[in-house]
């Protein structure tokens, strides 16, 4: 075996991580406006000592950070790989776009059913989408993603006192 990885899995990373980048990217703007649009004390100006309103402006620097890191190293290997211009490989974005639709339906479908079941539901389709390829079987993937929904939820709910 060489140690060299074959053309199907430098494309599979290059698509990764220009899907991963974008989507980084993605969230981080949305999260700055809609961060930057709230009114409040949060914006207040603190001077030097911003204290704790200073964490989410930070989060979103380095969630953009990262995203910009990810797109840039899936364009330059792309660069490397010419292979991406392959009929298939346009197919092999239906996961990640599964996986965008799922997290967006999440605001939706809390409005229906409450926050609780919908992140059980998008945990239990997340997880099965993601260990589609596995040997697990799929009411197991999908009762572990489920009680993930469930423990972000209590997390976030109990724990943290956020509203959901």
């Amino acid at each position: 075996m060489s140690p060299t990885p074959s053309d199907d899995a430098a494309r599979r990373e290059v698509v990764n991580d220009l899907v991963s980048g974008g989507l980084c990217l993605a969230v981080s703007l949305g999260l700055a406006w809609v961060h930057f649009a709230q009114a409040g004390r949060l914006h207040d100006n603190f001077g030097r000592d911003p204290g704790p309103a200073l964490l989410p402006q930070v989060l979103l620097l380095c969630l953009g950070l990262a995203g910009l890191g990810l797109s840039a190293r899936g364009l330059l290997g792309l660069r490397r790989t010419a292979a991406m211009a392959a009929p298939g490989s346009v197919r092999s974005l239906w996961p990640a776009l599964a996986a965008v639709l799922l997290m967006a339906a999440f605001i939706p479908l809390r409005g229906l059913t409450g926050a609780a079941a919908a992140l059980a539901v998008i945990g239990a389709a997340l997880a099965v989408l993601a260990g589609r390829t596995d040997t697990a079987r799929w009411p197991v993937t999908a009762l572990m993603g489920g009680a993930a929904g469930l423990a972000l939820y209590a997390l976030f709910h109990f724990g943290l006192s956020v509203p959901l």
